[in-house]
């Protein structure tokens, strides 16, 4: 099953389970609006944008917005969240590897959240992300940290106690999304992987961020045995931003 077949398969799950802002994506959410700051005037592009409820967001504080995302489903959504809002933002039914459809040096920045581990051909949407970016344009993405790989068991399909597989190991991950049949392929690059490719698609890291579960929420006596014990002492997010080079030298 390809990606966007399996995103169009699990859109109604991933949304309600969405809709109980789930604790990774909102740290992750609120840590990218952050570290994004004024958008007031600014062109902005959301690489998987869901159903544009970050769009909608980033739009109400100023920006002019366009959100891409794989899904046809998620798309689907997405309009239908950007009509109910009056808002206008561009939204494009395209594979990340391939956004031929948005300008050259046509963004102020980009920004994806927990996008980036399901793409493929990340080196591609990388030299992608440089050309749509205007000099000295932002890339701030967000999704599981590296280390949490770790931990699949993809035999049994869950999160263990104990690693189940080296960090090093860098063959995709295969699961079912919860609640439906669609099977699902994300992507583990560790820290080096992203340094060492940011640097090769003509970015400058400016900023890493490595976020633990929210306070207390470990603590709740029906998390699972993993969250409990492994997920409260390791960092559960990684937060990049990346500046494009502007090309002259210094």
């Amino acid at each position: 099953m390809s990606q966007r077949n399996a995103w169009n398969q699990a859109s109604d799950a991933f949304n309600s389970l969405h809709e109980d802002d789930r604790p990774a994506i909102a740290a992750a959410t609120r840590e990218v609006n952050a570290r994004l700051g004024s958008v007031a005037g600014l062109d902005v592009l959301e690489i998987g944008c869901g159903d544009a409820r970050n769009c909608v967001e980033m739009a109400r504080r100023g920006a002019r917005v366009t959100g891409v995302d794989v899904s046809d489903a998620q798309i689907a959504l997405a309009q239908q969240r950007v009509e109910a809002a009056n808002l206008s933002i561009r939204l494009l039914r395209a594979d990340a590897a391939d956004l031929s459809p948005v300008p050259d040096a046509s963004v102020d920045a980009i920004v994806a959240i927990y996008a980036f581990q399901y793409l493929a051909e990340m080196t591609a949407c990388l030299a992608e992300c440089a050309r749509l970016l205007r000099p000295s344009g932002r890339l701030i993405f967000a999704h599981d940290h590296p280390i949490r790989a770790c931990f699949w068991d993809e035999e049994m399909q869950e999160e263990s106690v104990l690693p189940a597989r080296s960090y090093f190991d860098d063959s995709p991950l295969h699961w079912t999304f919860v609640g439906t049949d669609a099977a699902m392929t994300s992507h583990h690059r560790p820290l080096e992987w992203w340094f060492s490719a940011l640097h090769e698609a003509g970015f400058t890291v400016t900023q890493l961020r490595e976020l633990p579960l929210p306070d207390g929420w470990a603590d709740d006596p029906d998390m699972d045995e993993y969250t409990r014990d492994i997920a409260a002492f390791l960092p559960q997010v990684m937060v990049i931003e990346a500046t494009k080079n502007d090309g002259i030298m210094k």
